[in-house]
């Protein structure tokens, strides 16, 4: 148990990740190993059958039998589920293997179509692999776990070129029909992605994207041409090819600088087979040491842009080396590199960078990046090296400068494409909130968070009504025992002073000549339940007149708090700059509900477009936000609004879903909308409140990205996200949380009173074991 505690720690394995993260891990393991087996025989076949000078023709058949067999594939794609597909891919490899086996051996033409099958057959297996991948995981658990999953493809090939050498013809057919079909059983025992679950089969036809004109939403397409349209119209797509097109030709051009300067270096053949071997091996084993333990956490920290950046830092690095100190172990090095980090950094990022895409786009575009984009850019690379070194007789050492040059360009644009993922982010995040039910639902287990997950053994819902505090159903009653109504006073300034709600409020519209001292008593009114709208538009038509006095009042920590919490109500109507520096001031206020009042006032002045201060705004809202998460959390959960009050106008909140505590969150949120734009930030309030896993994670993927590194690490304790590790450490008993929340400032417990009532219950309340975890 500890062990795998500790493991699932290490890897950041969630709860209910188990299954879906075997099942792709162990379908990467098959795929890699029949890939590597298929590849095996089918060069071997090749070469033994023609010579080596025919390999071009063959690799550009390959190319060739690509274009119609990707069309096909992506135009089927958008008719018929994935795993279907992918059994018929797969089945249709076993049943050609078996076909063409017996004549392997004595037909060219066989050797040739099992050549193009198996060519174009894997990579037409190991597309569709990723893009179930993609929509199984959600974008935040994939930024965790697809280097991991890479890493069982990383061990399948290196399994299977071991036993490769132990093989004999009966135990490869046997492997060639058998892999293809436990790949499609690891397949089928996924569970299904939310976008099945929702439609049944494939996702709706409006998550395409955007990027699409409205002719392009019309799926399913097929055709290459469709293919290239999409790829090429969005920025997001665009970016991604641009990246495959100079990674593989540069790895191309390194390539067969390594294997030129590893055949001039070693003349024996079976001293290069070992060497090969030997370079191969080492290559995969540093290629899963570095999955297991750098890639996931490189993603989950650095992010995309620097992930991407590995590769093409190590090729600048090794590249310059090599044109220094030219020999065999410095471009064993270089190529070493780029064929570890391309496994085990490259790979996972780029993968990942489809899963934010929405599925009918991503199934229309990434197979022809992964086949047509992938295999022109080593056309590209081998032309190159043929018109340089083969036609020219130029050294290929030079071609190093190339190299470089595709190395900086990958750089720029892997800076391009950290900046187009946040987009793409960003859209799919108002596309989704958008589409959202704002109604709570029961979370996946492995889906619950810090938020609502801090008290297992009581219900403070529960106490609050054995213990009877005051204040939580209607406010503080500051106006006083009742007083019968006044007989009729003869001045205004005696009539606004009435107990009688009536006389005062017939006051207030008879007064036209405003002094001090009928502001004065103006603003007292604010403490009364049913003077608070009358007293706030007479205050609001009064603009700069009653302005002094609101915000002195407002700032005054020591003034009767029934008045402060209204004023904002006030200012967020009337007044310039004063007033917007005087709520932004009020952001930092002792008592909650002040804050909370005072960032709605200041939203709706922005939508009203009144005069917004410009002593640094940006910085003073930063400066409240850092403060509220901050504090503790028995104050988070326990900070309530007094006020009867329904939900804010202000384009933040659609309806409330309960959870503990949200006004907290959402004051937060509502001051991030004032520094980040509005509508992204209401969509991801919704992505953290609502149930969807898709949404949620969306909505965490732009906060991660948007929030400076502090404020994300501390608003990460409430709203989750975080490993079963740091959960574990947020986790506290129960004796400490009641602790803290008697002496804490929260509303529920704010006298002595309330505090003695919540110790007494916790001595008398009989509980599980003191080891327990609250």
């Amino acid at each position: 148990m500890k062990l795998r505690d500790s493991i699932t720690d290490k890897l950041d394995i969630r709860p209910g990740e188990a299954r879906p993260l075997a099942m792709a891990c162990l379908g990467s393991f098959l795929m890699l190993a029949f890939l590597t087996l298929a590849r095996s025989l089918r060069e071997a076949l090749y070469l033994t059958t023609f010579d080596v000078s025919t390999l071009p023709y063959i690799t550009a058949g390959a190319v060739v039998a690509s274009l119609p067999a990707v069309a096909v594939f992506t135009a089927m794609a958008g008719r018929f589920p994935l795993r279907r597909l992918l059994t018929m891919v797969g089945v249709g490899l076993a049943i050609g293997s078996v076909a063409l086996w017996p004549h392997l051996g004595r037909s060219g033409v066989a050797v040739i179509l099992f050549y193009l099958m198996t060519a174009v057959g894997v990579m037409l297996l190991t597309s569709g692999f990723w893009m179930l991948t993609s929509e199984i995981f959600a974008v935040r658990d994939a930024k965790r776990l697809f280097a991991l999953i890479g890493a069982g493809g990383t061990a399948g090939a290196m399994v299977m070129g071991g036993i490769l050498a132990l093989m004999n013809n009966t135990a490869a057919l046997v492997l060639m029909v058998a892999l293809p079909f436990a790949f499609l059983a690891s397949q089928w025992l996924q569970p299904k992605s939310e976008a099945e679950i929702e439609s049944g089969t494939v996702p709706p036809r409006g998550d395409s994207g955007a990027g699409e004109s409205e002719a392009g939403r019309r799926w399913p397409k097929g055709g290459n041409f469709d293919s290239l349209r999409l790829v090429f119209g969005n920025p997001h797509l665009r970016t991604i090819a641009l990246i495959v097109m100079i990674a593989t030709t540069a790895s191309t051009l390194v390539d067969f600088q390594f294997k030129e300067m590893a055949r001039a270096s070693i003349s024996e053949t079976a001293a290069l087979t070992r060497f090969f071997g030997a370079f191969y091996g080492w290559a995969g084993a540093i290629a899963l040491a570095v999955q297991l333990a750098v890639s996931s956490r490189l993603l989950a920290k650095s992010g995309v842009s620097r992930g991407l950046g590995v590769l093409p830092l190590f090729l600048l690095v090794g590249t310059s080396v090599f044109l220094f100190v030219p020999g065999l172990a410095s471009i064993t090095l270089l190529r070493g590199s780029d064929n570890a980090l391309r496994k085990s950094v490259y790979r996972p990022v780029v993968e990942f960078l489809y899963v934010p895409l929405p599925a009918a786009l991503r199934r229309r575009t990434k197979t022809f990046i992964d086949t047509i984009v992938d295999g022109a850019a080593e056309g590209l690379g081998a032309l190159v090296v043929f018109l340089w070194v083969t036609l020219s007789g130029l050294p290929s050492r030079a071609l190093s400068a190339m190299v470089l040059a595709l190395s900086l360009a990958m750089l720029a644009q892997s800076r391009r494409m950290g900046a187009e993922y946040f987009s793409t982010i960003v859209d799919r995040l108002k596309q989704e909130g958008g589409a959202a039910v704002p109604e709570p639902a029961e979370p996946r287990e492995h889906q619950k968070d810090l938020l609502s997950a801090t008290f297992t053994r009581m219900d403070l819902q529960a106490m609050v009504g054995e213990m009877q505090i005051g204040g939580m159903a209607g406010g503080d009653d500051s106006s006083g025992p009742d007083i019968p109504p006044d007989p009729g006073p003869a001045t205004p300034l005696e009539r606004l002073r009435s107990a009688d709600d009536r006389i005062a409020a017939g006051a207030v519209s008879e007064i036209e000549d405003w002094d001090d001292e009928h502001l004065a008593q103006l603003i007292r009114l604010l403490a009364r339940d049913g003077m608070t709208r009358t007293v706030v538009a007479a205050l609001g038509s009064l603009e700069d007149r009653a302005l002094d006095w609101l915000i002195a009042m407002l700032a005054d920590e020591e003034a009767d708090f029934v008045i402060r919490r209204r004023i904002p109500s006030v200012l967020a109507e009337t007044g310039g700059e004063r007033a917007d520096d005087a709520l932004l001031d009020a952001l930092g206020a002792g008592r909650f509900e002040v804050r909370y009042k005072a960032a709605v006032a200041l939203v709706r002045r922005r939508r009203r477009g009144l005069p917004l201060s410009l002593r640094d705004r940006d910085a003073r809202v930063w400066a409240a936000v850092r403060a509220e998460v901050r504090r503790d959390r028995p104050i988070w959960e326990l900070q309530r609004i007094l006020d009867a009050t329904d939900v804010p106008e202000d384009g933040l909140v659609a309806v409330r879903v309960g959870v503990r505590g949200e006004l907290s969150l959402e004051h937060t949120f509502r001051m991030l909308s004032l520094v980040l734009d509005p509508e992204t930030v209401r969509a991801a309030f919704e992505g953290v409140l609502l149930s969807g896993s898709r949404l949620k994670s969306f909505a965490l993927e732009y906060l991660e990205q948007a929030l400076p590194e502090d404020v994300r690490r501390r608003l990460w304790l409430f709203i989750g996200d975080v490993s079963e590790y740091a959960r574990r450490r947020q986790t506290r008993s129960l004796d400490e949380v009641a602790g803290d929340l008697m002496e804490t400032r929260a509303t529920l417990f704010a006298d002595k009173d309330d505090r003695d009532a919540l110790r007494r219950m916790v001595a008398d309340r009989d509980g599980p074991p003191p080891d327990e975890q609250a």
